[in-house]
């Protein structure tokens, strides 16, 4: 392909959730111009587009914000995220609007990719990485960041990016830096429960590894792809509505849905590299988002049992019945749910989701576990006692 334009974007500084985010829609980006022809090459610290045109990468661009705002607008039904005040007049001004009381972030981030969707995008800023003493400067850096962009500073006043921002921590976006990184946090933003709103990016490394490795499209190919892959975590977290702790029986949740929703399960029955769940947590508290959390594990155990699990006879009904004692013990961990008087407390449902993960590990006998949850009358099912024991063995 003879490619007469070509944009250079810089990404931010690592470890940042403005890098995370920014990775996470240039991976969609990556998956939209393969199917137009628009070539995507990920650099490290700076992504390369090749085209045979201007438009054609805008049309990319726009199609990755039509894309997301749609995903705001059905996530907004539940994540009623309210707009911080320190955050009202940055909003108001980013959406040309007198004033944005009584909208969600969501809200904000729906219309303002629905109109930048439609407008003349000027891309050639995204190039424009600044950095100093003082903070982050994203291309022109007409807007401040909103508060959650911001959360690094307040977690044990910890060193980002060889600099200290201890007391003061600037980030400066435009226009264009501010649809991508709120492209990427409609994807990512997964459920807002008490206070804390949970993030699930797709990691850089892994991002990188996927366009090299061949052997790891076979999963993936399964759960339709990169974005499709991400897109089932993000759908799973929002639609089960459970917080993230305990994070044994989180993994279990997410590992059994994705199972339940792969389009080809055969395909993960061969999975032979690791998947990764990658996420931060941020809580909010008073006027200001706090990041309390990151976090990242590796999902090959827990998707290979589940996936020798939901190929056995009535496979899938042992899968939901396993998915439920998962979802149960995130319920009673998060005072969701009501204890019942004939069902053990939190206690012993937590202790059986860590042990059962361990065993899934090859750490504690399969045996035990089932004994454990017949015992403690977790398991109700003997279909589900042998599935579990031959899943492990």
């Amino acid at each position: 392909m003879s490619c007469e334009f070509t944009l250079i974007i810089k990404l931010p500084p690592e470890e940042t959730l403005l890098r995370d985010l920014t990775i996470t829609s240039l991976a969609y980006v990556k998956e939209y111009g393969d199917v137009e022809g628009v070539q995507v090459e990920f650099l490290l610290d700076k992504i390369k587009i090749n085209a045979q045109s201007r438009e054609a990468v805008l049309d990319i661009f726009r199609a990755l914000y039509q894309d997301a705002a749609n995903i705001a607008n059905n996530k907004v039904k539940k994540i009623r995220l309210g707009i911080l005040q320190n955050d009202q007049g940055i909003l108001s001004g980013l959406l040309g609007r007198e004033e944005v009381e009584g909208f969600t972030y969501l809200d904000v981030v729906r219309d303002f990719l629905n109109a930048y969707a439609l407008s003349d995008i000027d891309l050639s800023s995204l190039g424009q990485v600044e950095m100093d003493a003082e903070g982050i400067r994203l291309g022109k850096g007409n807007f401040a960041a909103v508060n959650w962009l911001t959360s690094e500073r307040y977690e044990c006043g910890l060193e980002f990016w060889r600099l200290n921002y201890r007391r003061r921590l600037q980030i400066r976006l435009d226009e264009a830096w501010y649809a991508l990184v709120l492209a990427g946090f409609a994807l990512s933003v997964s459920s807002f429960i008490g206070n804390d709103l949970l993030i699930v990016y797709l990691p850089e490394d892994f991002v990188y590894s996927v366009k090299s490795s061949s052997k790891i499209f076979e999963a993936l190919k399964a759960l339709g792809k990169l974005r499709g892959y991400h897109r089932k975590l993000s759908e799973i977290i929002y639609e089960e509505w459970c917080p993230a702790e305990p994070f044994s029986a989180f993994t279990l949740l997410i590992s059994l849905n994705l199972v339940m929703r792969a389009e080809d399960v055969s395909a993960l029955y061969l999975l032979n590299y690791s998947l990764p769940l990658a996420l931060c947590r941020l809580r909010r508290t008073g006027n200001v988002f706090t990041m309390i959390e990151k976090r990242r594990t590796e999902l090959f155990d827990t998707l290979k049992f589940a996936t020798k699990l939901i190929m056995m006879k009535n496979g899938r009904e042992l899968v939901e019945e396993l998915a439920n004692i998962a979802k149960r013990t995130l319920h009673l961990g998060g005072d969701i749910a009501k204890k019942r008087k004939d069902e053990a407390d939190f206690t012993v449902y937590n202790r059986f989701c860590t042990l059962l993960l361990q065993a899934i590990q090859g750490a504690y006998s399969p045996y035990e576990i089932v004994y454990y949850g017949t015992r403690y009358h977790i398991i109700r099912d003997k279909d589900l006692a042998e599935g579990i024991i031959h899943a492990l063995t």
